[in-house]
């Protein structure tokens, strides 16, 4: 097979990062417009109401109700026009209850915590309005030939691959050398899940105490709407919510500009490759 030249290949390689910049501004200037729109801001509003809740109280639900999404008081479901259903039991967790008094004999103030018992409630547990959200719809055209480029790029780089249902929300999962891809989705969104995860298993497995989750997903999510564009499967709608989701924005796209385009291109080129006949090498 022929090849290009040294100077050929530079040119190819300055067209495609120009194209690749190209493409994550639009893609930034895409999570703005998602992040300025009044829908998104009633979803942060919401879920500004609801509480993070500690290792302890999270496993506290999940032993008494594994399905809850999301969790508040009586209370704060009122304020959101939610009530309660009829015969619902409350999940119980421990609620700090902070204190603070002044020591007679010394004028010192002194404070401390402890801890009361008390119940919430899934949203599944309760009727009223419908909560604000964000969609973030599903690739479903289908993309065959890059799915399957996609799998030898991962087989390339010795990356074990393995396609099943996942349970939760997950559609994909990147665990250092291992893939798994929900495959109860279209071939389109099977191939933006696995770009998604070729992006982490290539940038976020070293030094990992070095940047945040947000910015992981930020930039596995923009690699992924690169390297799909390439070859033409449009994921923006999709990418454009999901890294909005993450609390993603312009600025910190394009501080990330060069980990992306460098990631998107060496998954482009692996995927440009030809197919080799592994039974005939050996």
């Amino acid at each position: 097979m022929a090849t290009l030249p040294a100077t050929g290949r530079a040119d190819k390689a300055r067209e495609l990062r120009s194209t690749i910049d190209r493409q994550v501004e639009a893609l930034a200037k895409a999570v703005d417009a998602v992040r300025a729109s009044a829908d998104f801001k009633a979803y942060l509003d919401v879920q500004a109401r609801f509480h993070r809740y500690s290792w302890c109280n999270t496993m506290l639900i999940y032993s008494q109700r594994p399905d809850a999404t999301q969790v508040a008081g009586y209370q704060t479901w009122k304020k959101l026009k939610r009530q309660v259903c009829k015969g619902e039991h409350g999940i119980r967790i421990f609620a700090p209850c902070p204190w603070k008094r002044e020591n007679a004999d010394t004028g010192e103030t002194e404070q401390g915590i402890f801890f009361r018992c008390v119940s919430v409630f899934d949203v599944a547990q309760t009727d009223g309005e419908a909560l604000p959200v964000v969609v973030v719809p599903n690739v479903e055209a289908a993309a065959d030939d890059l799915l399957a480029r996609l799998v030898r790029v991962a087989e390339s780089r010795s990356i074990a691959l393995t396609f099943k249902p996942i349970d939760g929300s997950a559609y994909g999962v990147s665990k250092k050398g291992a893939i798994d891809v929900d495959d109860s989705h279209a071939t389109g969104q099977q191939a933006k899940t696995l770009a998604h995860e070729l992006a982490h298993e290539a940038l976020h497995w070293e030094d990992r105490g070095t940047f945040t989750r947000t910015l992981a997903e930020l930039e596995a999510e923009s690699v992924a709407y690169v390297v799909c564009r390439h070859f033409n499967l449009d994921t923006s709608i999709r990418s454009a919510a999901y890294i909005a989701l993450w609390n993603g924005d312009a600025k910190s796209m394009r501080e990330s500009l060069a980990r992306i385009a460098d990631t998107a291109r060496g998954i482009i080129d692996d995927a440009e490759a030809p197919a080799v006949d592994r039974k005939a090498v050996a």
